[in-house]
């Protein structure tokens, strides 16, 4: 790994622990959106499937999505004072920050994410860029490698998700999956990321110099 300058992360359950609020504001919306309420015991099967499956399971059809991810994030900005960085995530992007250049692309709108890196003193990125699709993220990591000037192989992208990894093979991008947030490890190592994480420690062992 010692050739790449960037690493780019994801925001929701890499860096900061939002998915039980997530959780939460989903099955409030859930009875106005017509999707499926998700019970405590349906939590670690939804981890364990990739992301267009949980919205098969869930009953969400692709169309209202954007629908649902407006007001997810509106709600979740009413939240973000509450939200707590995963645990020695701050420690461990400190000491990458000394050694690379760290930047965030996530479908959370930009707002919500600058607010949650002020309030927890994480002013570690040079940018943060915000994909409003759910799937969008392969197109924000191709425009983000152009206007920083990088080539594939200069940039890693670290993700808790799927569709992470989904997006970075679109994009010819090495992905670092980690298994504390959204998906499970068996859920991620099905894809075959280039690495696969378990504790943020984990990130300082793999990109350490």
């Amino acid at each position: 790994m010692n050739a790449k300058k960037t690493l780019v992360f994801d925001f929701d359950g890499t860096i900061a622990d939002t998915l039980p609020h997530i959780l939460s504001i989903s099955n409030r919306l859930s009875e106005e959106f017509g999707y499926r309420y998700v019970a405590d015991h349906e939590i670690e099967m939804l981890r364990g499937v990739r992301s267009r499956e949980a919205l098969k399971i869930l009953k969400i059809p692709l169309l209202r999505v954007p629908a649902i991810a407006i007001r997810m994030k509106a709600e979740l900005k009413k939240e973000m004072h509450l939200i707590q960085p995963i645990s020695s995530i701050k420690e461990v992007l400190e000491e990458l920050k000394t050694m690379y250049q760290l930047g965030i692309v996530t479908s959370n709108s930009q707002s919500n994410v600058e607010r949650f890196l002020e309030a927890n003193g994480m002013a570690f990125f040079e940018f943060v860029y915000s994909s409003p699709s759910l799937f969008g993220k392969s197109r924000v990591l191709k425009r983000l490698l152009k206007r920083q000037q990088l080539q594939q192989q200069e940039m890693a992208y670290i993700g808790d998700e799927t569709r992470d990894i989904d997006a970075a093979k679109k994009t010819g991008i090495d992905m670092i999956a980690v298994s504390w947030g959204a998906n499970t490890a068996e859920a991620l190592a099905r894809l075959h990321p280039l690495h696969l994480i378990h504790h943020p420690d984990g990130l300082l062992t793999l990109l350490g110099k």
